[in-house]
């Protein structure tokens, strides 16, 4: 073989080599994608749910971990601004103080330390903290878009290291508000249910929670005008005459109202519901239900109360 041929050959070699390695280096990525966002991570990560829907990821070895959901929520708006958000973020850090994770048994334990941040138009803040069980250190990330929240908790060394990688491959997705028949109102159209909403409130929407869905909705202008819905997975199939001993059942009972249901009849539907007058307003909790599922609303303040059975007569169970 003659010189020059050698010195092509061996220059194609290295250069083919330096390829392989470098393609050995960029490790695969793997996709998250629902209807409310998406991101990446890396293919040599495990991916699972937790039993409140939040998906968790395990690196290899077992050490770190990420743990990340979104919901539909209008509720949380971080601007970019620390007049506005400061006070925001401090609410939502004392949340997770030592103490409180201590007495609630939880492992999410913030130092109160934290910045406020911006990924991908998002604003948001990152707070840092330690995993009670293992005393691994810990970022809690939360960003919002005006329409949707989304959370991502990194827990120890290699996740932490990940963070701004992971965190540069998140979108989120626009929501179509669809409008309802009633003037004023628009559709929530949820995973188990849907209903009318007042447009002026703002809603949040948790996904499910041990396999029942949870939605807030609240009057800006009158934070005691609100209801929240939800559903209770039954044992046996619902009949309208077991409204009453659930509404009952579900009070919550910090509400210290006794529970006294009624039924009523709204929208061709026997539903039953418990009315009182308390310190901070009226009350009115509804129950129905369908197939193997009841649902139940909560109604607190006179403007929320007010719109209480028109919208009742709007709920559709899926």
């Amino acid at each position: 073989m003659k010189k020059k041929n050698i010195g092509s050959f061996v220059l194609a070699l290295v250069l083919c080599l330096s390829l392989c390695c470098m393609a050995a280096g960029e490790e695969t990525l793997t996709e998250y994608r629902d209807d409310l966002y998406s991101f990446s991570y890396p293919s040599s990560w495990t991916q699972g749910v937790a039993r409140d829907g939040s998906i968790i990821l395990e690196l290899p070895g077992g050490q770190s971990a990420v743990m990340t959901f979104a919901i539909k929520s209008d509720m949380i708006r971080y601007t970019g601004d620390p007049e506005i958000d400061n006070p925001l973020v401090e609410i939502s850090v004392a949340e997770y103080s030592e103490e409180k994770a201590r007495a609630d048994g939880k492992n999410t334990a913030l130092d109160g330390s934290y910045e406020l941040i911006e990924v991908n138009g998002m604003h948001g803040f990152r707070a840092a903290g330690k995993w009670l069980a293992t005393g691994w250190d810990l970022a809690l990330v939360i960003l919002t878009d005006g329409k949707t929240m989304v959370s991502f908790e990194l827990v120890g060394a290699e996740a932490l290291e990940s963070e701004q990688r992971l965190l540069e491959t998140v979108k989120t997705f626009e929501q179509e508000e669809a409008e309802s028949n009633a003037e004023g109102f628009l559709r929530c159209d949820g995973i188990q249910f849907a209903l009318d909403y007042p447009e002026s409130y703002s809603m949040m929407d948790y996904g499910l929670k041990d396999g029942c869905a949870v939605m807030l909705f609240a009057d800006p202008a009158d934070p005691n005008n609100l209801f929240m819905a939800r559903t209770y997975l039954l044992d046996k199939d619902y009949t309208e005459d077991m409204a009453p001993a659930i509404a009952a059942a579900y009070l919550p009972k910090s509400t210290g109202v006794n529970a006294a249901p009624e039924t009523v009849q709204i929208g061709g539907r026997e539903m039953a519901v418990i009315r009182a007058n308390m310190d901070a307003g009226p009350l009115a909790f509804y129950v129905t239900g369908s197939g193997s599922m009841a649902m139940a609303v909560l109604f607190t303040g006179e403007g929320a109360v007010g719109l209480a059975e028109q919208i009742m007569a709007s709920v559709e169970i899926k």
